[in-house]
């Protein structure tokens, strides 16, 4: 049932390939959500290059597993059925079964985490525009001409405040 070890050491190669590109992924996942704390976006744009770059090896590496799952099918005479990861287990050689499940349950936990990490990064994101449109929003308030410190032509009002601001206020 299951075909020669020449049959998988591509694939398996390219999956530990992926597996290493998502665990850098991961990694600066990690460093994004202490640079978004940290409000440092010159750090940010230079982690999503690196990302970018990362997400592009991923995609190439991507190409090249669907082509050799393709070869894959072939040698095992598998054309007509889809065949993932779990499915190629019971196909393997007996020496690599063990290999492979190992390999399924660390890209499983991986990207649950990676999946964890880039929706907190995104939640920090969205307060730390939400808050930056606060801010502006109080800087240019014509409503409100006690706390409107600027035209709207962008202008600085001539007169400052009237009394004390919404940030002199105390709690």
């Amino acid at each position: 049932m299951f075909g020669t070890e020449g049959d998988f050491a591509p694939l398996l190669s390219l999956l530990d390939m992926q597996m290493n590109v998502n665990r850098q992924l991961l990694s600066l996942a990690d460093e994004q959500r202490q640079v978004i704390i940290k409000n440092d976006v010159g750090k940010l744009d230079t982690l999503v290059r690196r990302q970018s770059a990362q997400l592009k090896q991923l995609a190439m590496l991507e190409r090249k597993r669907l082509d050799a799952t393709a070869n894959l099918h072939i040698s095992l005479n598998l054309q007509n059925r889809p065949l993932v990861l779990s499915d190629l287990i019971s196909y393997a050689p007996p020496n690599q079964q063990l290999n492979i499940q190992v390999l399924l349950d660390e890209f499983a936990s991986l990207l649950e985490k990676l999946k964890d990490a880039n929706n907190s990064n995104k939640l920090l994101l969205q307060t730390n525009i939400e808050l930056n449109e606060l801010m502006l929003y109080l800087l240019t308030d014509n409503t409100d001409p006690l706390n409107n410190l600027y035209c709207e032509d962008g202008s600085k009002a001539q007169e400052g405040p009237a009394g004390p601001g919404l940030f002199d206020h105390q709690i």
